[in-house]
């Protein structure tokens, strides 16, 4: 613990201020995470087609991220951050108390949905930004790792507060927690003093054939994101009846295990490199796809609900590859942008088809159609070259 003490202490300051501030925000998204699915359930009693189409609202401002970046590059990375924090905040507050329709809570849920998004490119970015050369998988690993600390706190909060209150009133609390957590990321992430990058990076996207693999993997990563982060929760709220408690339990439990494994796969990435990363992951997902599938032991799927939070870790590896294969440094924020708009282009499409594949064939032909998109991504992942160094 002293020794760690020791490191904090001499870290450079922008990086306290940034991974603080990442901690509280951190907080906002592991509450609204955790129970979001119960939240729709016991407020709005929706179906699965329904819960499907909600989607494409909630997935719509990672699609106009380019247009929305476009609007923020006159802004630095720290201004970026700063109207994250608020908008994240105010958003969730929303959703606690100005929702008295389903339609109202769209247009909260939306504005929380664009900070969240709009904090991808942010945490990559500035990840890059202050690490080392050749040690990028490591400090986006510790980013990763200070968002799952603040997961397990937003967890816990939840676990503790669901124990006592239900209903409106426990959503009222939890999320007014959560906007306050968002608004103290603000205080920290306005102290941060880092020079505005005034080069040609303030470009909206830059597509280029070069980037091929890295827009295919953004999109693979799309549909494979948006079944798990829609259906397997809905499955366990719908068909097993899993609680508020029991879903902050497993939040927990996943955060936990990811303070230390994103870290450890940053590490790991930078050790043996992205492919045989990308290659683990389309494995390790074809493996939970057929769990989702096939079993009903409600254990099991606890287990794959954690084993898929700690795989979306391949994340890291993506932004590494990308800075591997850039033409130019400044190619990075905003092909991560693009990426993120593709991804989120099929995380639109997909809970659709498969709200409407589970409403007509059953969730386990949900999963089954996953189970495809990892097939196809390890065959992408198989011929991916990567670069043994960076350019």
């Amino acid at each position: 613990m002293k020794r760690y003490l020791n490191r904090w202490k001499e870290a450079d300051s922008n990086l306290k201020l940034f991974l603080i501030g990442a901690l509280f925000l951190g907080i906002n998204a592991g509450v609204l995470s955790t129970t979001f699915n119960n939240y729709l359930n016991d407020m709005y009693h929706i179906s699965e087609r329904t819960r499907g189409l909600l989607e494409i609202p909630r997935e719509i401002p990672g699609f106009v991220l380019i247009a929305i970046t476009g609007f923020l590059a006159a802004y630095s990375m720290r201004g970026w951050a700063i109207i994250v924090g608020i908008i994240s905040g105010v958003g969730v507050v929303g959703l606690g108390f100005m929702s008295p329709s389903l339609y109202l809570m769209t247009l909260w849920m939306m504005l929380w949905s664009m900070g969240d998004h709009l904090f991808m490119p942010v945490e990559s970015t500035m990840g890059l930004h202050m690490s080392k050369e050749g040690k990028q998988g490591k400090r986006l690993g510790q980013l990763a790792g200070a968002r799952n600390l603040a997961m397990i706190i937003g967890a816990l909060a939840v676990y503790l507060i669901a124990s006592f209150l239900s209903g409106a009133h426990l959503y009222k609390l939890l999320y007014l927690c959560a906007g306050v957590c968002a608004i103290l990321s603000v205080i920290f992430f306005s102290r941060i003093n880092i020079p505005v990058d005034k080069s040609k990076s303030r470009r909206r996207f830059i597509f280029r054939k070069e980037y091929g693999f890295f827009y295919t993997l953004n999109i693979l990563f799309g549909a494979r994101k948006q079944i798990f982060l829609t259906f397997a929760p809905w499955v366990l709220v719908t068909q097993f009846h899993t609680t508020p408690n029991v879903m902050a339990a497993l939040v927990m439990i996943a955060s936990i295990a990811g303070v230390l494994f994103r870290q450890v796969f940053g590490i790991i990435v930078d050790r043996f490199g992205e492919k045989k990363m990308f290659v683990a992951d389309a494995l390790i997902l074809f493996c939970i796809c057929g769990g989702f599938a096939f079993s009903k032991n409600v254990y099991f799927l606890y287990f794959l609900f954690i084993m898929d939070n700690l795989m979306f870790s391949t994340r890291i590896a993506r932004t590494t590859y990308l800075s591997k294969i850039a033409k130019e440094k400044s190619d990075i924020p905003p092909t991560i942008s693009l990426g993120i708009t593709m991804d989120h282009f099929f995380s639109m499409i997909v809970p659709v088809m498969g709200g409407i594949l589970w409403a007509t064939l059953g969730y386990d032909k949900v999963f089954m159609a996953a189970s495809v998109v990892a097939l196809i991504s390890l065959a992408v992942a198989i011929i991916i070259k990567v670069p043994a160094k960076h350019r």
